[in-house]
């Protein structure tokens, strides 16, 4: 004879056949349409940075790992666990679950509660090390950047001591013994969420004062607040997150309920994922209208001298340093998140004496020599970009 895990409610009974699977497609269902989606961004992510850059920052690589451990470990949290969660009766009203699955289940739940800290925490130092990038002229401002960032860390270093031995010996939580004790599992979850939903809520505030002091055009602040306004999706599930457990934690139905909050988190993490990878978006769609890659920034400045075949050393290495000069501005987040403008080009034509090397450019040069043996003629290209609105 089968023995439910939960004795049914009132005018229920217990349904090992056909149960109620309602909570169990809409698990499936959700998790078939949000995997596929952050890897989609993840993949574009990279693509962009190989196609667009060519190249890698130190800080930016930080980054990268910080954005592929946070989809690694997204994975799990929303794929791998919730799937074993169904295999042992997640998604089913625990009437309706054997009981000799129930310590399979209580051991996976325990899994999915330690993972759940590593993986937001991945996902916000992502966010946070974008925004290092995108405002690093704000010295004070990084610094607070990183301040919260190394809070947030000693955070979830402790919450995930305290999850991982919540009982003592941990196997007390799927119930191998009953001789030993646990912490509030409700309280430490509680807590855990509030931490988070009041995280989430600062790094979606964080840009807004910075963003508000740069000069830009309507269209550019809009393509702005779209890609850091995403995270507020995050928030509002973390909101439902918290509202469920505040309502239903202390049910004794937790193979359905734990997988209704269980999406939530899912959802969490899966938009935290795709937030990480946004900003390089707007970037993509340029790049596939108009086939171009970043720009130069503004006020680029290149110098191409006319001179003999004996100057032309110089002339490379000069050359050389304007391209990786190029290169750099082209890796540049601010050039990737904001698109540059439109670009004119300036020519100045001038002379400089080949004794008075440190004169000025075009009119305020030296006086010309009777002799160009004696002279260096010289152009000045000039770069300007103008903002598009």
């Amino acid at each position: 004879m089968v023995i439910p895990a939960m004795e049914p409610p009132a005018g229920y009974q217990s349904n090992f056949n056909n149960p109620n699977r309602a909570m169990y497609y809409i698990c499936i269902v959700s998790n078939a349409i949000a995997m596929p989606i952050c890897s989609i961004f993840v993949i574009l992510r990279l693509w962009i940075r190989y196609r667009l850059s060519m190249q890698l920052q130190a800080d930016d690589s930080t980054f990268r790992h910080a954005c592929n451990l946070s989809h690694m470990l997204t994975r799990v949290y929303s794929c791998l666990y919730p799937w074993i969660l169904l295999k042992y009766g997640g998604g089913l009203h625990q009437w309706d679950v054997p009981d000799d699955l129930m310590s399979q289940y209580h051991q996976t739940v325990y899994a999915t509660m330690v993972n759940y800290g590593p993986t937001v925490f991945a996902i916000k130092a992502a966010i946070l090390l974008f925004l290092v990038r995108i405002f690093s002229p704000y010295k004070t401002y990084v610094k607070w950047i990183h301040g919260f960032l190394g809070f947030m860390a000693v955070y979830y270093v402790v919450m995930l001591f305290l999850k991982i031995f919540i009982c003592r010996p941990i196997p007390m939580f799927w119930g191998a013994t009953s001789d030993g004790k646990c912490l509030n599992q409700r309280a430490l979850i509680l807590t855990d969420n509030i931490i988070s939903l009041l995280s989430d809520i600062l790094i979606l505030l964080l840009p807004c004062p910075l963003t508000k002091k740069l000069h830009l055009g309507i269209k550019a602040k809009l393509k702005i607040i779209a890609v850091f306004g995403m995270g507020g999706l995050a928030c509002i599930f973390s909101l439902i997150r918290l509202v469920f457990i505040i309502k239903d934690g202390k049910t004794p139905d937790q193979t359905y309920k734990f997988i209704q909050i269980n999406l939530t988190g899912i959802a969490e993490c899966g938009i935290g994922v795709v937030c990480a990878c946004l900003p390089l978006m707007p970037m993509l769609w340029k790049s596939i209208l108009h086939n171009d890659k970043p720009g130069y920034s503004s006020n680029a400045r290149s110098q191409f001298e006319m001179m003999n075949s004996s100057q032309k050393r110089s002339q490379n290495a000069a050359r050389n340093q304007t391209s990786i000069h190029h290169i750099e501005a082209a890796d540049s987040d601010e050039n990737i998140l904001i698109t540059p403008g439109k670009s004119y080009i300036t020519t100045k034509v001038g002379g400089r004496d080949d004794i008075t090397d440190g004169g000025s450019a075009g009119g305020d040069s030296a006086g010309l020599r009777a002799s160009l043996d004696q002279t260096r003629i010289y152009r000045t290209v000039e770069f300007h970009q103008y903002e598009q609105r």
